[in-house]
């Protein structure tokens, strides 16, 4: 029997499997871009000053906590928190690639290479945009769908990525239009079913839009999200992308990061 664990290496394997329902690791060709980080604990520091940061205990596998807590980390260090659970997350990465900024040049050398990459691949998208998260050890996201088709950056650390073998079967497309409060882990799911991927540093996955999963953090970790709401391949999205504009009755990215997307990015050739 062949393992379920994939590794795209070349554009054409990922173009058969981008709109598939099992998540793979991206790789070699398929990444288009590096970047010199600045260490985590410069990173923590940065983030902990900024408004925009939320802020979890991460604790909660089943369904995930989602009270913002950010206020308890403020004025803290690394070494404040060292061996406690959190989770920062920080929405948009290229605010802070600005002169004196802890991320300056991640949209010439990352984002808009990326973006490119898409473009040069038949694909457009309604948004695209990069966020960053550091996890504090031991902490999980929980159990949630993602309404975008997400590339997962593992920079820095070390994480277990959980799946399902048969996403469809935990989550079929019926329920896409489930809250996020409504998703629970599913107690009948063993061992088998999980799809479990340890992903280590400098290593990126892709999470298919709405397939249920959870990610466990046994150390400090620090990666980058990109995230694309509509994205197609010559005009087509994926199937249950598709139901759900069909549910909305149009776009319902239209409002959200419009600024971000492949024809904004075509027109101004950057994403800043």
């Amino acid at each position: 029997m062949s393992s379920p664990h994939h590794t795209i290496r070349t554009t054409a394997d990922f173009l058969q499997n981008w709109d598939s329902r099992n998540n793979f690791i991206l790789a070699d060709e398929c990444i288009p871009f590096s970047f010199s980080f600045p260490s985590t604990e410069e990173i923590v520091n940065c983030l902990l000053e900024e408004k925009s940061t939320t802020a979890i205990i991460g604790q909660m596998r089943e369904t995930g906590d989602r009270e913002n807590i950010i206020e308890r980390y403020r004025g803290k260090t690394l070494r404040d928190l060292e061996g406690q659970s959190f989770q920062f997350r920080y929405p948009d990465v290229t605010v802070l690639d600005r002169p004196g900024g802890i991320f300056v040049g991640f949209v010439e050398q990352v984002l808009d290479p990326w973006k490119q990459y898409l473009l040069d691949n038949d694909f457009e998208w309604d948004r695209c945009y990069a966020l960053a998260r550091v996890s504090g050890p031991n902490t999980c996201t929980g159990y949630h769908m993602d309404r975008s088709n997400v590339l997962f950056w593992n920079v820095r650390g070390r994480k277990h990525f959980h799946g399902f073998t048969d996403p469809d079967r935990w989550a079929p497309i019926e329920r896409v239009s489930e809250k996020r409060a409504e998703q629970i882990l599913p107690e009948e799911a063993s061992e088998d079913d999980i799809l479990t991927y340890d992903v280590g540093e400098d290593q990126l996955l892709w999470n298919h839009l709405l397939t249920p999963h959870w990610v466990d953090a046994p150390e400090l970790t620090f990666g980058i999200n990109f995230s694309h709401g509509g994205l197609r391949h010559k005009g087509r999205l994926c199937r249950y992308e598709e139901h759900v504009y069909e549910l909305a009755g149009g776009n319902p990215n239209e409002k959200w990061h419009p600024e971000t997307s492949s024809r904004a990015f075509e027109t101004n050739g950057s994403a800043s």
